[in-house]
């Protein structure tokens, strides 16, 4: 069921979208769609690889054919701001952070970074510098690389949305509060787990560049919100760079260096997230098909 209001909105928010791609830390900016399908939408049932709490999808993937023809992006509001879903993520971010920055988590927070994730991954290089796709350059790395961009192309874009009007500063600290917590780790990712990873890439990184630290005494994350933008264009500045260059063992080196887990640091937080309980796993019902009455190709369960 379309959100025609908030789709709206969002349609209004993509006139900003050259700008922020002539404004990204690489030298190499491009002519990037104005027009993106992109809606917002309440699920009403699902079926197929789509089931369960699937946040948004992007499609197509293949390089090629989003060159020619573009993206559709739709979201699913209704889970990414669902009470239950969300206290379970508050659960497990207040007990890694401070709690005089609790309160910044919102889930109209998680929606906006979620959505300018997608979002990024139509900007920055969409090739190598010699011409290459990046996951012919990159091979396995290739995933790890693009899904690390669209994190922090969304946090990078924040600042400008808000000069643009589209963004608060509350919303713009409720989006830089979910780009924490979506770095929050408890347990230690296997290098085979390209999202994970790239998840402890960014947190080691705001760890050395002192956008979030461990209190004294307690081992809270506090956040550094006068630093977050400085610190966040450095990374997106190194992994466009890297992306360009399609090297692929300056990548692997770049992952080796970030992708270390201290059991003194990572162990300690990732402790109290397990012990915050909530639960791991999701079975989503649909009142749609829940009240359907039964025939045939009509069954509930």
């Amino acid at each position: 069921a379309r959100d025609a209001a908030r789709t709206r909105q969002l349609e209004a928010a993509l006139g900003e979208l050259q700008a922020i791609e002539d404004s990204l830390p690489y030298e190499h900016p491009k002519r990037v769609r104005q027009r993106i399908p992109v809606g917002v939408y309440n699920v009403i049932a699902d079926f197929g690889q789509a089931r369960g709490s699937n946040t948004a999808t992007i499609l197509p993937n293949d390089p090629d054919h989003s060159r020619k023809y573009g993206r559709t992006i739709l979201m699913r509001r209704n889970l990414l701001e669902h009470p239950a879903l969300f206290a379970n993520r508050k659960l497990r971010y207040d007990a890694a952070v401070a709690p005089r920055d609790r309160d910044d988590l919102t889930a109209a927070g998680g929606f906006d970074r979620t959505l300018w994730h997608e979002i990024g991954h139509y900007l920055g290089p969409s090739h190598t510098a010699d011409g290459r796709d990046l996951d012919v350059a990159l091979a396995d790395k290739a995933d790890l690389f693009e899904e690390l961009k669209a994190d922090l192309v969304s946090l990078f874009a924040a600042r400008a949305l808000v000069g643009a009007g589209i963004f608060g500063p509350d919303a713009l600290r409720a989006l830089y509060a979910d780009g924490i917590r979506r770095t929050l780790q408890d347990v230690r990712p296997r290098p085979d787990q390209a999202y994970q990873t790239m998840q402890l890439i960014q947190f080691n990184w705001f760890v050395e560049h002192g956008l979030i630290q461990p209190e004294p005494g307690t081992g809270l994350l506090s956040i550094d919100y006068a630093a977050y933008h400085e610190v966040v264009t450095a990374l997106l500045a190194e992994v466009l760079r890297l992306q360009y260059a399609g090297d692929y063992a300056a990548a692997i080196e770049f992952i080796e260096r970030f992708d270390e887990w201290d059991d003194a640091l990572h162990g300690p937080i990732a402790a109290r997230i397990r012990a915050a309980g909530g639960f791991r796993y999701t079975l989503v019902r649909y009142r749609a098909i829940a009240s359907a009455p039964p025939g045939p190709g009509n069954t509930t369960g």
